[in-house]
């Protein structure tokens, strides 16, 4: 059954703002697994740039090139290292 165009209200809010706690439950759960998602990714990453010489064929990039992306992953992955876990397993349901 379709509703007539006349006879529909608009929403309250416009936005993501959250409605109810099923919603904030949702958008905290989606966040943080995506967060967890990409911490894993840095992680790899990281293990990979390190035994990795990028100046060497096929990469060829400057030492001050090598040095800029490996640094910008070593310090964002030991960041992401040092960071307490407890609650952000919790709120996912891994701890």
């Amino acid at each position: 059954m379709t509703v007539p165009i006349d006879q529909l209200s608009p929403p309250d809010t416009v936005g993501g703002q959250p409605h109810n706690a099923a919603e904030v439950n949702g958008l905290v759960g989606l966040h943080l697994k995506e967060f967890l998602r990409i911490k894993t990714v840095i992680n790899q990453d990281q293990d990979w740039f390190l035994p990795t010489d990028l100046k060497a064929a096929p990469y060829a990039f400057t030492s001050e090139q090598e040095t800029l992306i490996k640094s910008a992953f070593s310090t964002l992955d030991q960041a992401l290292d040092a960071l307490d876990m407890t609650f952000i397993n919790r709120l996912v349901g891994m701890g």
